[in-house]
Formats: C-alpha cells, sequence, structure tokens
C-alpha cells in the first residue's frame, strides 16, 4: 500500500527528537512527506530555504521520505495537494496531546478524510525541543547530544553571524 503521510513542523532547527518520529514513522508508512511550516510568528533562526536543505542532509538516508518541501498555507488544504490523508504528529507531553487533538479536529472539519497519527516521542529524546535547543545554543550550553552534525554546525556559524 502506497500511504501518503506528512510530517508537518516548523523544524527550526531539525533534532534528534523529530529524527527520531520520522524513523519510526518510515516503518509505518512508505511514502512520507516532510512539511516544513512558514511560520514567521515563531521567528525562526534559519530561513525556510535553510531548514528545508538541513532537514533533506538528515534524512537524505531513510528510504520512504520522498520529499521535504515548505509551505505557507493550512496543513488541511497542503494535504489535499499532496492527496494525504494522514498527518504525523509528535507528542512528547500530556499539552502536546491536548494542543495536537484540537488541531486534528479542526484539520479534519477542513478535509474531513484526514486522519491524525500520534506518535509518543521516545524516552530518550522526550525533553528535546527546537526552542530548547535554540536557548541553550544563545547561552553556549552544550547542544551536540541533541542535533544532527549538519545541523549543529549550520546553528553554530547561524549563531556567529
Amino acid at each position: 500500500m502506497n500511504t501518503i503521510a506528512i510530517y508537518p513542523g516548523t523544524f527550526d532547527p531539525i533534532t534528534y527528537g523529530h529524527l527520531d518520529i520520522i524513523v519510526r514513522a518510515t516503518k509505518m508508512f512508505n511514502n512520507i512527506i516532510i512539511a516544513i511550516a512558514n511560520n514567521t510568528k515563531k521567528k525562526p533562526i534559519f530561513s525556510l530555504k535553510e531548514r528545508i536543505e538541513l532537514t533533506r542532509k538528515v534524512t537524505l538516508h531513510l528510504k520512504y521520505v520522498r520529499k521535504v518541501l515548505g509551505f505557507n498555507d493550512l496543513l488541511a488544504n497542503l494535504a489535499k495537494k499532496e492527496r494525504s490523508k494522514i498527518l504525523i504528529r509528535g507528542v512528547r507531553t500530556i499539552l502536546d496531546f491536548d494542543y495536537e487533538v484540537k488541531l486534528a479536529t479542526i484539520n479534519k472539519k477542513i478535509y474531513p478524510e484526514l486522519d491524525s497519527v500520534f506518535l509518543l516521542s521516545s524516552q530518550e529524546v522526550s525533553f528535546i525541543s527546537s526552542s530548547f535547543v535554540k536557548e541553550m545554543a544563545l547561552y553556549k550550553g552544550n547542544i551536540k547530544p541533541y542535533l544532527p552534525k549538519e545541523v549543529h554546525a549550520a546553528l553554530i556559524k547561524k549563531l556567529r553571524q
């Protein structure tokens, strides 16, 4: 079965927490699109183009990641356009779950065929968030354990500019 599943996020930057969800999703779906939101409200450190490129680099080895793209639309509209009926969402805490259920409900109203699949973060990476990593980096904390080496290098370079 060739099920198209979309894993959306801001990925600023992409962390081992995100990669945990992606790798596990490849065991369930054979056609995954990573959709990177152009969410300027979050004031990303990396441009959309940079986030797409970094995500492509760190997922290149994953056979079932078929596409990495940026989007500036409602997620349900993107899913319709890409002919996907599955959204993959990572959940770290009960607060994440509460927020994700609300989003899933809204997406379902917009696109009734769309379902959300929630994957609980693995315990080893459940505390990692992009916000946490960026804040640690700003205060010169050790962020190497939380990021792929390419992303770590890009973040350090970006913060030096």
